[in-house]
């Protein structure tokens, strides 16, 4: 867990969200896809079944009684009791932080593309190239847009989980999900 996300949980201002991103479901099999882990989250009681206004702006699934065994500190508070919920988003959509914090996997370098293409990449990938490409500003190495991953990733893909207002997941939660899932995901941490 990154200490930062920790420490801007606790401490500040804003909303903070965790986005499981699932990478590789189509389109098509996305909405399918979300009903079952949803399913499976009412069932262990980690969410409400019922929709209800507690996500920021769509309608979200409130904690449930068993909400403590998706989370790192299962005695951990939640600290907004108005905009605390999941949202399951699905349909091509880019989940995003404010920032970017990239590893190169050919080189080693971190980086936080600001322009350098990035933005032209992830209009190719939205647009729908699933073979986007971004290039490192150190070495020139091409990777797959939906293949760069470092401490603060954006996620391409057709399903998300975000959870609003939740004391950080622990990485067994996060695992569990994406076993459910069956496909490659990513986390997506950030505060609006």
């Amino acid at each position: 867990m990154s200490a930062s996300f920790q420490s801007d949980y606790a401490f500040s201002m804003g909303d903070c969200f965790q986005i499981i991103v699932d990478k590789d479901v189509s389109s098509d099999d996305a909405p399918l896809l979300a009903s079952r882990v949803r399913e499976w989250l009412v069932a262990r009681t980690i969410i409400e079944p019922g929709l209800s206004d507690c996500a920021l702006g769509s309608p979200g699934h409130r904690p449930g009684v068993g909400q403590q065994a998706a989370l790192e500190s299962p005695d951990a508070d939640f600290w907004s009791p108005d905009v605390n919920g999941l949202e399951i988003n699905t349909g091509r959509t880019v989940f995003f932080n404010i920032g970017c914090e990239l590893t190169c996997r050919a080189c080693g370098a971190r980086v936080e593309p600001e322009d350098d293409g990035w933005s032209d990449a992830v209009d190719d990938w939205y647009k729908g190239n699933d073979d986007a490409v971004f290039n490192c500003p150190e070495c020139q190495q091409a990777d797959r847009l939906t293949d760069w991953s470092g401490e603060f990733p954006w996620g391409f893909g057709n399903l998300g989980f975000t959870f609003w207002n939740w004391p950080p997941l622990s990485e067994g939660f996060v695992r569990e999900v994406s076993q459910r899932l069956g496909h490659r995901t990513v986390l997506v941490r950030g505060k609006l």
